[in-house]
């Protein structure tokens, strides 16, 4: 899954940078460049340091941790299904046929403890570049900015999903079609037993 999240993820700082932006609204005695300038850093070191960390501990997690975890669950059940999503989110078992809800549904699964590791990595970073800020005041913005931010993951993930099931009912994969096998001719019978 990180090879699928960490480059969307750069393409979805923009968006995130912009919603953080304006949750820093409130925060009057800062310039809107010294906002824009601890925002961006703060989410690009979060997005470098924190994704990978995140999905290498996940992944941890998963094999050496979850019972079964490095095995296929199976999608026999709901259960399992659920199971094969939300524990194996780190590295997704490829059932091929399942792939387009599974990739958003994991992803979306992986933005909770995605979330719990950029909330301290970018208090971190504001600590440097926002020094004159309170402290609480600090911790308060990294907290609501990432609510936001996060939300508004979550909302596009929903809608990753949604378009993917979708797309998948209107567009089913084609099943490969083979041709009966036909009997062979008599010559080449004759070739095949032929010896010389």
């Amino acid at each position: 899954m990180l090879f699928l999240a960490f480059p969307a993820a750069f393409y979805l700082l923009i968006p995130v940078v912009a919603v953080e932006l304006l949750a820093a609204r409130r925060i009057m005695d800062i310039t809107f460049t010294r906002k824009f300038v601890g925002v961006a850093s703060a989410n690009l070191v979060s997005t470098l340091a924190g994704w990978p960390l995140m999905w290498y501990i996940m992944m941890l997690l998963q094999m050496y941790v979850i019972p079964g975890g490095g095995e296929a669950y199976g999608l026999f059940t709901p259960l399992r299904a659920i199971a094969s999503v939300t524990l194996q989110a780190a590295w997704l078992i490829p059932y091929e046929e399942e792939l387009y809800w599974m990739v958003p549904t994991a992803a979306m699964v992986l933005m909770v403890p995605a979330f719990l590791v950029s909330v301290p990595i970018e208090r971190i970073v504001l600590r440097f570049v926002w020094r004159q800020e309170p402290v609480p005041q600090r911790r308060h913005f990294v907290w609501r900015a990432n609510l936001c931010s996060y939300a508004l993951l979550i909302a596009i993930g929903c809608s990753w999903l949604v378009y993917s099931v979708v797309d998948h009912r209107r567009h089913p994969p084609r099943q490969l079609q083979t041709r009966p096998v036909e009997e062979k001719p008599d010559y080449i019978k004759q070739l095949e037993d032929w010896k010389p």
